[in-house]
């Protein structure tokens, strides 16, 4: 079977060329590959060569030992990157996660054999005709994800494939057949040997995936929540247990646990899935924790959560209590943050009806308030510490902090002018009615 080269490809062939007239063999491998048999967008260009490192290192001006260790050498060229390995075979792995040896090898079947899946088992050689010894493209045609060999062998040689399987069911709209799913199933307590940054790593990639819900039932039919290194909270597993028993009562593979595909940043997805769950932040937070997000990550999701939590209670506007809610929602935007609530506005608008879904009309009131306020920040305050404490003629402590804050809200909700003879009289009033009260 020949395929049409692909632009990236294309860019890719002096490369191989470069390696054929060397006297060596050279193909693509990889996602490319199994995307270009889909006829889906690519994204990294992997190349597979009987070339040992040494020779590829010599062959290229510009290049980096990415992993010479496993055969990778990063060739750059006009300013794009391209990993080339060294076709290669693996002894016994150790741990359920690593090959204890890496022999590199002349042939490409040999390394074809080893990897995990049959529709990553396939090459492209430079006439664009596909290399398929495992029957990867016939597996893909059928929509079914087989392993290359004995499933029960792949997975317990490297777990973190159980999760991979699990992405690449949900990514890509496949069924698993019998035999993987009964040895993901028998050898799901492997997990525990997986680093939590590389659970987090696939949790990612399935949440960045057209379809993550997909990805998200099959994750919670595997079992493998069980059995993560760090186990998850109590809690936070019962939540996601029962929801996978209200899935198994549905549609299948055409529920959506909520429209994630309408949201475009990986985090706002994270937060839709624990809002969808029912997680409160503390759950939440300590998911996070376990999977080794980052601060920054964290603090994000967290402050899309807690606007959450202080407006779900408030319900959808009406004619009657419109002013609470403005009030209220002003809050939540200088408590959270501007990023962070317009987040939880695109979210809130996804979310399964029974987790707080915010309507059109109520999500476009809130968006309108949050267009038109003053401040937001207290840099974009008309006044600053030093003018305040000059007016009132105060030393500076705790007081201001508060003072400054109170001014924010006031400018923010309209209650005054967002000008610096107005907001300095409200501190003038407030300083008195302090003192007053001090008497």
């Amino acid at each position: 079977m020949r395929l049409r080269l692909r632009d990236e490809m294309i860019a890719a062939l002096p490369i191989m060329e470069t390696l054929e007239e060397a006297g060596h063999e050279a193909v693509f491998v990889g996602g490319a590959v199994r995307d270009a048999v889909l006829g889906l967008p690519i994204q990294d260009v992997d190349i597979a060569t009987s070339a040992t490192p040494e020779e590829t290192l010599a062959l290229f001006p510009k290049c980096i030992p990415t992993g010479l260790q496993h055969g990778t050498v990063t060739v750059v060229q006009h300013g794009m990157t391209y990993e080339v390995t060294t076709y290669r075979a693996e002894a016994a792995y150790v741990g359920h996660r690593k090959p204890s040896e890496v022999v590199f090898i002349k042939g490409l079947d040999e390394d074809l054999l080893r990897r995990d899946f049959t529709m990553n088992a396939m090459a492209i050689q430079l006439s664009g005709e596909l290399y398929d010894p495992c029957g990867g493209e016939g597996d893909l045609r059928a929509s079914r994800l087989r392993c290359v060999g004995d499933p029960s062998l792949r997975f317990q040689e490297d777990a973190l494939r159980m999760i991979r399987a699990v992405r690449f069911l949900g990514a890509y709209r496949l069924a698993p057949v019998p035999s993987l799913w009964r040895s993901l199933k028998r050898h799901a307590a492997l997990l525990r040997h997986v680093a939590m940054e590389r659970v987090q790593a696939e949790l990612d990639k399935m949440l960045g995936s057209d379809v993550p819900e997909r990805a998200l039932i099959w994750l919670a039919a595997s079992g493998l929540l069980s059995h993560w290194k760090e186990p998850l909270p109590g809690s936070a597993l019962s939540k996601m247990n029962q929801a996978m028993e209200e899935w198994k009562g549905s549609a299948g593979d055409e529920l959506q646990l909520t429209d994630m595909a309408q949201l475009p940043v990986k985090d706002e997805r994270w937060a839709a899935v624990f809002l969808s769950l029912a997680f409160t932040g503390e759950e939440a937070g300590s998911v996070m924790s376990q999977l080794r997000f980052s601060n920054k990550r964290s603090m994000f999701i967290s402050a899309v959560i807690d606007c959450h939590e202080r407006m779900i209670d408030r319900g959808q506007p009406t004619r009657n209590d419109v002013a609470p809610l403005k009030r209220a929602w002003t809050e939540v935007v200088l408590t959270a943050g501007e990023s962070a609530a317009r987040s939880w506005l695109r979210i809130a608008r996804t979310l399964p009806h029974n987790q707080g879904r915010l309507t059109q009309p109520s999500a476009a009131l809130l968006a309108s308030w949050l267009e038109d306020m003053p401040a937001k920040t207290l840099k974009e305050l008309a006044v600053g510490g030093a003018e305040v404490l000059q007016r009132l003629n105060r030393p500076a402590g705790p007081w201001l902090s508060k003072t400054l804050s109170r001014l924010l809200l006031a400018a923010a909700s309209g209650e005054t002018a967002n000008e610096k003879d107005k907001l300095l009289a409200w501190a003038e009033n407030w300083n008195e009615e302090d003192r007053s009260d001090e008497h």
